[in-house]
């Protein structure tokens, strides 16, 4: 037993150095698929300004995002304009909340047509209860865990909180991070809820005022995002090999053209101690 013991103390320098070698020389595949753009942002009723994204594909974790500049982009027949310094194309538009009815965006790009279509959907009230966070006293302050995910709701959408201390949320911030809150009107996937719960602690004071944000999705737009969260967050023994989940823009071209509906409301924090 002891010359077993030591013959595996000497072999363990020799898996590492071998473990650390295989790294060094590991090569990703190239992708199969090819995509020549990415689309983000949408239709929101929270102003009339608009805002849209292009950038190229990254295929490594080390590319940089590479802005797409030279592109003509159109929401209902209505041009948006570049921003040189951020990337955003951006234009308003005064009839911003047809409710029940499709937005079109048309991008023009290298002599090739991408387009999409969504429904702008209109977000129902915020209430406490569906909220779904639990709090714990500690001393003078009050901890909140806010989920990542709710699941079985009436209708998808999102929910911003906005903390004291913390940036607000901005419309013309795409591709940054701004932590959402996801609701869901399907179930957990593979009945994974404790594990998938994914909670985030925040401190704050009973007096304090915070103020959520909710956004309303389409069901194409919620049946995307699902179909994203199962690549990422909710990867499991489960799961199937990854792959470019393909948003609602046609041809080759990743991401999704949403439409959504904005409404905030102000809580007191202790309103959400339970």
């Amino acid at each position: 037993m002891n010359s077993l013991k030591k013959y595996l103390l000497l072999l363990i320098p020799f898996v590492n150095s071998c473990k650390n070698e295989l790294i060094d020389r590991v090569k990703f595949q190239d992708p199969i698929s090819k995509f020549d753009l990415v689309v983000e942002g949408g239709v929101n009723t929270f102003t009339q300004e608009q805002f849209i994204k292009l950038s190229l594909p990254s295929y490594k974790i080390s590319d940089s995002v590479i802005k797409i500049l030279d592109a003509q982009v159109f929401i209902d027949d209505i041009p948006l304009k570049i921003n040189t310094a951020t990337g955003i194309y951006s234009g308003f538009l005064t009839d911003n909340k047809k409710y029940n009815q499709a937005y079109h965006l048309k991008i023009l790009y290298k002599e090739k047509i991408y387009e999409a279509d969504d429904t702008l959907k209109r977000a129902l009230p915020i209430t406490i209860n569906d909220l779904n966070i639990t709090s714990q006293r500690q001393d003078a302050n009050l901890t909140l865990a806010v989920p990542k995910h709710l699941f079985g709701a009436l209708n998808p959408g999102k929910l911003f909180y906005l903390l004291p201390n913390q940036k607000d949320w901005e419309v013309s911030k795409l591709g940054e991070n701004q932590s959402y809150s996801y609701i869901h009107t399907n179930a957990p996937p593979y009945g994974l809820f404790p594990v998938l719960e994914n909670r985030s602690n925040f401190n704050v004071h009973p007096a304090d005022s915070i103020k959520i944000y909710k956004f309303s999705a389409s069901a194409d737009y919620e049946k995307y995002l699902y179909n994203l969260f199962q690549e990422t967050d909710w990867k499991s023994v489960f799961s199937t090999n990854p792959g470019a989940v393909k948003g609602n823009i046609s041809g080759k071209a990743l991401g999704y053209f949403y439409c959504t509906d904005v409404i905030t409301k102000k809580i007191a924090a202790i309103d959400l101690e339970k």
